[in-house]
């Protein structure tokens, strides 16, 4: 994945499989979900400056995505429930790097659930 933070907005180009996924926006405290065909607009002339051959690419859609974040930042710890024996790992709060720290957190996740019930 390839970030840009230019004086137009944040840009993203994540290639993937079969397609490749164009972002971005960073609109704190914005929680429509109904795509902006002008945003749409503006994300693709942002990423066709960096790439020019996704200029011609064909459009599957505009999904939007919701990215919450923390004002602590990531939470990343164990805890427990109010149900005895059961075990609640909070991992959230990851905003926009997400997909770029998903499989460090995954990871802590996964050893603090191991560390819980060895």
């Amino acid at each position: 994945m390839t970030w840009w933070c230019q004086p137009f907005g944040y840009t993203h180009i994540h290639p993937r499989d079969t397609d490749v996924v164009l972002g971005g926006t960073f609109d704190e405290g914005s929680w429509d979900t109904t795509a902006d065909p002008a945003v749409a607009r503006a994300i693709i002339a942002r990423c066709t400056v960096h790439v020019p051959e996704l200029r011609d690419a064909e459009t599957i859609g505009h999904p939007v995505g919701l990215r919450p974040v923390s004002e602590g930042g990531i939470r990343l710890e164990a805890g427990t429930r109010s149900l005895p024996g059961t075990l609640l790992v909070h991992n959230y709060g990851h905003g926009g790097a997400g997909v770029t720290v998903s499989w460090g957190c995954a990871a802590i996740a996964t050893a603090l659930v191991t560390a819980a019930t060895a």
